[in-house]
């Protein structure tokens, strides 16, 4: 499979992090921001919505309030986003990028909050896809460690 798509769809927005929080992200943290290696994994294996309008971005932040999360997908902006500051190991970002991006995939401005009201956050079928997915983690890792470490 190729990453050919990805160029028309993904960008990088490290711009919502401050001088200090970038300086203090490790060599891993930014050679993987720098790649994006999992979300291309993902455009690969998953494909591309083509439902949504927006360039599909993805953006590291620093999460400053509310529960520990790490990561969310915002389906207005389509963008991921990166938690870096409750991400605290390399399985952790792939994970929460497989996860956001099962979100991105899924018809959330349909579906999410119609399921949301009808079963928990842990039952709804859309999170419990999306926690499916995480578990591709082995797979997605093996193709992209090589461009990291």
């Amino acid at each position: 499979k190729c990453y050919k798509c990805f160029k028309r769809i993904a960008k990088i927005d490290i711009f919502h992090l401050s001088r200090e929080d970038y300086m203090s992200l490790n060599a891993t943290w930014i050679e993987w921001i720098n790649n994006l290696d999992a979300t291309k994994w993902c455009v690969a294996n998953f494909g591309v919505n083509n439902r949504r309008h927006k360039p599909f971005t993805v953006s590291i932040r620093m999460q400053v309030s509310g529960s520990p999360r790490y990561g969310e997908f915002n389906h207005i902006e389509n963008t991921m986003v990166i938690f870096h500051n409750n991400c605290e190991n390399v399985k952790l970002i792939v994970q929460t990028v497989l996860h956001e991006y099962t979100h991105y995939m899924q018809p959330i401005r349909s579906k999410y909050m119609e399921l949301h009201e009808r079963f928990s956050y842990e039952d709804n079928p859309l999170e419990v896809q999306a926690r499916t997915n995480e578990r591709l983690y082995r797979n997605c890792w093996k193709k992209i460690k090589k461009n990291i470490i």
